[in-house]
């Protein structure tokens, strides 16, 4: 399995908090990284993004 695929599977098995933990650690990273052009700020954002999907699907009610 690739980077994606591994990330997305492990954001399912982390808590609510520990996704809204994530979320927030990778956006400052993320923000922080585009400053001093970080090879990683790819990877921030789309863990960034993995982790509010995941938020989101919980809140709709899951997989659809």
């Amino acid at each position: 399995m690739n980077w994606h695929t591994n990330i997305m599977i492990d954001m399912e098995s982390k808590s609510m908090d520990e996704l809204r933990y994530i979320k927030q650690d990778c956006l400052e990273a993320a923000r922080a990284g585009e400053t001093i052009s970080n090879p990683k700020v790819g990877q921030y954002w789309d863990a960034f993004h993995y982790a509010a999907g995941e938020i989101k699907r919980r809140k709709d009610g899951g997989r659809k």
